[in-house]
């Protein structure tokens, strides 16, 4: 069986992200709650799903160090496990730490704070001012500055001559649009779903299946970095029938090793590779 198309996630996958959003991340918490987040305590929220949203992340990590000002006597590491197995996600995070310690914590948590924040560590005021028309909250360059592109130019030609391309991602739409001129990856607009854009977040469905359509394709596969990812392949499984969906996890995106292999291939990925540069040599001698 032979694919036809690819959508590819880009933080993680694309590019390193690990000086700029999740250096967002920790320091947008350390910032408003005075205490550190470390960079494993960020990749078990990823790890435990429903946490394709970095702002929703950062979200969750607040509410977390919150729980223990407001009495949650355990650590923070045993609190992401309880989150975990709730099913992960900001909702369930914050069902979770008001059974815990009340509404307090929430009460103290304020996301509109929370992004603008963000958003000016990630951004830099240059980029902030083209995305906003206002001044961030903080005058840094900008962390998206830290980001290296981890696809080669060999491998991004091998893609696009030889299959349909598509990108589906978490970031918002500037930021996506910001990153993919830089690379030169062109997509049509319909094949390029973003935070604002796409129908559903991932793990749901709706943005891959409809990629899927907008290509006409029979035999996709989703390349992506995280659980999340992982799951939205087999979720449009599920729901659509009517082509195959094959999924291939890399281990560039805050997972690694043994440990980061077996936690995709559990997760239920078809194929695991080292990096997005890999991808030609699994495409050419797999049975995708």
């Amino acid at each position: 069986m032979e694919l036809d198309s690819i959508v590819l996630d880009i933080d993680g996958v694309l590019v390193d992200v690990s000086e700029s959003y999740r250096r967002s991340i920790t320091e947008t918490i350390e910032s408003l709650c005075g205490e550190e987040f470390s960079l494993d305590w960020v990749q078990s929220l990823k790890n435990s799903g429903g946490f394709n949203d970095d702002w929703e992340l950062t979200d969750a990590g607040i509410l977390c160090i919150l729980a223990q000002h407001h009495g949650y006597p355990g650590t923070i590491v045993s609190l992401i496990d309880q989150i975990k197995k709730r099913g992960g996600g900001l909702s369930n995070t914050r069902i979770l730490i008001s059974e815990l310690v009340g509404k307090s914590a929430e009460k103290e948590w304020d996301p509109r704070t929370v992004r603008a924040l963000f958003q000016s560590l990630y951004l830099g005021r240059d980029n902030y001012l083209d995305c906003f028309n206002h001044e961030p909250i903080i005058d840094v360059p900008g962390y998206c500055l830290s980001e290296k592109t981890l696809i080669s130019n060999k491998t991004l030609n091998f893609i696009t001559k030889n299959f349909q391309v598509g990108v589906l991602t978490g970031r918002p739409s500037f930021e996506a649009s910001m990153f993919l001129d830089t690379l030169g990856l062109k997509t049509e607009e319909k094949c390029t779903l973003t935070m604002e854009t796409s129908p559903q977040k991932k793990p749901e469905p709706g943005g891959l299946i409809s990629i899927a359509k907008q290509l006409n394709s029979s035999n996709i596969a989703f390349v992506g970095d995280s659980v999340d990812d992982i799951q939205t392949v087999i979720n449009a499984k599920k729901i659509d029938n009517s082509r195959n969906y094959f999924s291939i996890g890399v281990l560039t995106g805050g997972i690694s090793g043994t440990v980061g292999e077996r936690l995709l291939k559990n997760s239920g990925a078809d194929e695991v590779i080292p990096s997005i540069n890999d991808l030609p040599n699994i495409l050419l001698n797999s049975s995708i």
